[in-house]
């Protein structure tokens, strides 16, 4: 409803919208606690974002994204989990000057990253050549969603027409994910939850359409 009211409000202040199409590198930060070592697999990250400009200035960006990657947890076994990140978040911007067909921006937001478990498999060390290392682990994972805050910052660049070019860094802090995880294993039950938070590094590159 806020969203609604904002748009209905600057309606009248010349604004105009655009959307973007984004690819991204996923790139995660370590992290640990709780003698875990959390880690994870450069990803890649797909988002749309769609800005409202309510003043020459000053922007309202609404995003949806989905990533891939595999979160990695380092105890005394080393598991990976398949991940299917999804984004779904909402940012101000504020665009800092506007020469031309530069236009370099900041941009600060929150959200919520869902975090959907695909496979678990347990990492074994080289034992002999060719033979696999790894195994199907079964921890009774399950989807979870965490909190985000978003900052980044980038610019456009005009193209011929209604395009645009965005180059863009975001840096995305949550709560690093456990997965729920719920199983016994030999040595002990097996938990995956750092208490740490987890920091995402997403440089990325986008073609905008404005309408």
């Amino acid at each position: 409803m806020f969203f609604l009211f904002t748009l209905s409000a600057f309606s009248q202040d010349k604004g105009h919208f655009d959307a973007s199409f984004n690819a991204a590198l996923v790139l995660t930060h370590p992290s640990s606690g709780n003698g875990i070592q959390q880690s994870a697999t450069i990803g890649s990250d797909y988002f749309a974002t769609f800005r409202f400009k309510f003043k020459p200035k000053h922007s309202l960006l609404f995003n949806y994204g989905s990533a891939r990657n595999s979160q990695i947890y380092q105890t005394n076994f080393d598991f990976h989990v398949l991940t299917k990140t999804t984004e779904y978040s909402g940012a101000y911007r504020y665009t800092l000057f506007d020469k031309r067909k530069f236009q370099p921006f900041v941009l600060l937001g929150a959200g919520a990253l869902s975090f959907n478990p695909q496979s678990t498999w347990l990492f074994l060390p080289d034992f002999v050549p060719g033979v696999p290392n790894r195994v199907p682990a079964l921890l009774n994972t399950s989807k979870q969603t965490q909190l985000m805050y978003l900052v980044g910052g980038g610019f456009d660049y005009r193209l011929p027409w209604r395009f645009a070019l965005r180059v863009q860094y975001r840096g995305l802090i949550y709560n690093a994910p456990s997965f729920n995880a719920n199983a016994a294993l030999t040595g002990g039950s097996v938990n995956l939850s750092t208490g740490s938070k987890g920091y995402i590094s997403e440089p990325s590159i986008g073609l905008v359409f404005r309408f």
